[in-house]
């Protein structure tokens, strides 16, 4: 309501059914909007980030908020926008439940969801306060290169995990029970430098004398920064993240060379130190941002049309903020033709049990 239909108004203060609408209106001013995060002191018992943008039986005991369900929203549901119209809303929640799962007890529930083809899309927002990884699997006789690559280039590749040779399995420590070939949502297949397919199964590919290495990803504090007040707007949009070419070189290690690439979220300007000093303190899933704003500055022409991942709104109080991003390896890969390797596809990471927090 307007100040000038404030000024109009003339209410009596013995009208008592006036007084209780106004009161009324002044409420559901105050009402959580969709997208909005959790009300202060509410406990943080989701499981999955995109049940904070989804709709809530206010009965439903285990739900945490209650956010609002205004007619003229969108529900924003796993992997796709529901749109409020019946007709496309049944396709949508058609499309959205060939694609994944949005409620998981656990890193291994999750894990197991992706193995039996229930969840296929990106991992952002999936698990929040668990580590996420990405995956590289290269000939042992490349590996040694790769690993010198990652000591050499700490921030963009992160080392959390190198397996056994031909091993697929993470140690019981990081993920229990684990297939490297199968649980992860999609992976890419590069021959001689070139993305040759992408599959959900990697098993009939797997060198017999490989190489596993797991980096961190900065997937695994969207978590603390949604604690934070910060939203995610990949996630509020039902994408992946944006992912672009930097003209940043690595620091090379025998045949591999090339450049770094970053992801960018959009940040509230107020948020900015905030954001920058969460971040700072996930060493291992490339820590603080390496750019805020100036694109330009790191060789990005075009904030909205990312090499890898989804364009997302950037609103006018926002401003871009980069961070290294583990889709640096792929690109060094490609550019140094690497004759074979088996990667994450961009955005479907692994998800380990390890808490986000932990010190590797």
């Amino acid at each position: 309501m307007s100040n000038e239909n404030f000024k109009s108004s003339e209410v009596d203060d013995t009208n008592d059914v006036e007084l209780e609408r106004l009161q009324s209106l002044m409420i559901d001013s105050a009402q959580p909007q969709e997208g909005s995060l959790k009300p202060n002191g509410a406990t943080r018992d989701y499981r999955d980030v995109r049940d904070v943008f989804s709709s809530h039986n206010p009965n439903d005991s285990n739900d945490s908020y209650n956010v609002d369900n205004d007619d003229d929203h969108d529900n924003i549901r796993g992997d796709t926008i529901v749109a409020k119209s019946s007709s496309s809303a049944s396709a949508s929640a058609s499309a959205s439940a060939a694609t994944t799962t949005t409620s998981f007890s656990s890193p291994q529930e999750f894990r197991q969801a992706v193995r039996s083809g229930k969840h296929t899309g990106p991992t952002n927002g999936v698990c929040p306060g668990f580590m996420q990884c990405n995956l590289v699997v290269l000939d042992e006789d490349q590996a040694f290169d790769f690993l010198l690559f990652c000591q050499r280039n700490k921030k963009a590749c992160p080392l959390i995990e190198v397996c056994d040779v031909g091993s697929p399995t993470a140690d019981s420590t990081i993920a229990k029970g684990s297939d490297l070939r199968t649980d992860i949502p999609k992976y890419c297949i590069y021959r001689d430098g070139k993305l040759d397919v992408e599959v959900e199964d990697v098993t009939p590919y797997w060198p017999e004398r490989s190489v596993a290495f797991l980096i961190g990803c900065s997937f695994s504090y969207d978590g603390a920064l949604l604690d934070a007040g910060i939203p995610l707007r990949s996630v509020e949009q039902s994408k992946n993240v944006p992912m672009y070419r930097t003209n940043i070189p690595c620091r090379s290690a025998g045949s591999l060379r090339g450049n770094v690439v970053v992801s960018m979220k959009p940040i509230r300007g107020m948020d900015v130190a905030k954001e920058v000093e969460i971040t700072s303190k996930y060493p291992h899933a490339h820590g603080g941002p390496v750019c805020v704003g100036c694109p330009d500055a790191i060789g990005i022409e075009d904030v909205n049309a990312p090499e890898w991942g989804d364009s997302v709104d950037i609103l006018p109080d926002e401003i871009p903020v980069f961070h290294m991003c583990g889709i640096t390896p792929q690109a060094v890969l490609m550019e140094s033709g690497v004759s074979f390797a088996i990667t994450h596809s961009p955005g479907h990471m692994f998800v380990t049990d390890l808490p986000s927090d932990t010190v590797i």
